[in-house]
């Protein structure tokens, strides 16, 4: 009898062998599938790795940007007064002659 009163079939040896075989079967099959998925997972974790590098490398490439901008201005005002300063002056030397 069962935990509930109920009266259980008689099984033989080669039945409970059977079932045993089964389950180890089952079980076999399910280690098997977590194995595969447990290495899915490592794989996915490689790829976020590797994609939390390239942002931290975009991240240290746009600081990079943002001082050559902060430069690239007075830079830029200095080369105009340069030219504007040589202009000036070929204009005053070639302009003597007219």
């Amino acid at each position: 009898m069962d935990d509930y009163g109920n009266e259980l079939p008689a099984t033989t040896l080669q039945q409970v062998n059977k079932r045993f075989n089964q389950g180890s079967e089952r079980m076999a099959a399910i280690e098997r599938d977590l194995k595969v998925a447990t290495q899915e997972l490592h794989e996915r974790n490689q790829q976020m790795a590797e994609l939390l590098e390239f942002f931290t490398a975009m991240k240290g490439a746009f600081k990079v940007l943002n001082w050559v901008g902060k430069v690239a201005k007075p830079l830029a005002a200095i080369v105009m007064l340069g030219g504007a300063c040589v202009g000036f002056w070929t204009a005053i030397k070639g302009g003597a002659s007219r």
